[in-house]
């Protein structure tokens, strides 16, 4: 099992736009290019600032393949959220194997 883990930094006054950002382009677009993929989204609780929120998506997947493609169409869409809300969303990734 491979999860491919985005974590935002969300400006408070951003929150209702990026989260119409993720469940009208991110969440159907990583659904569609790999099927049977499960996408689990979390906000973090351990990080607390006053003017932002951090969240976790999760897309767990069983392949190096997969992750290739989430890799490919993550790069494109996260250029999509950086020109739709700027700095007001930060944004990095990183992978994960379960051992």
């Amino acid at each position: 099992m491979f999860i491919f883990n985005t974590t935002f930094s969300v400006q408070n006054t951003a929150i209702n736009n990026w989260r119409t950002w993720m469940d009208r382009n991110y969440l159907p677009t990583m659904q569609d290019m790999i099927q049977g993929i499960r996408v689990e989204l979390y906000e973090v609780m351990a990080v607390i600032h006053d003017d932002s929120t951090n969240f976790s998506c999760q897309l767990l997947c069983k392949s190096p393949e997969e992750l290739e493609t989430i890799n490919k169409y993550n790069t494109i869409l996260m250029d999509n959220l950086s020109g739709h809300l700027g700095e007001k969303c930060l944004h990095f990734s990183s992978i994960l194997k379960e051992i």
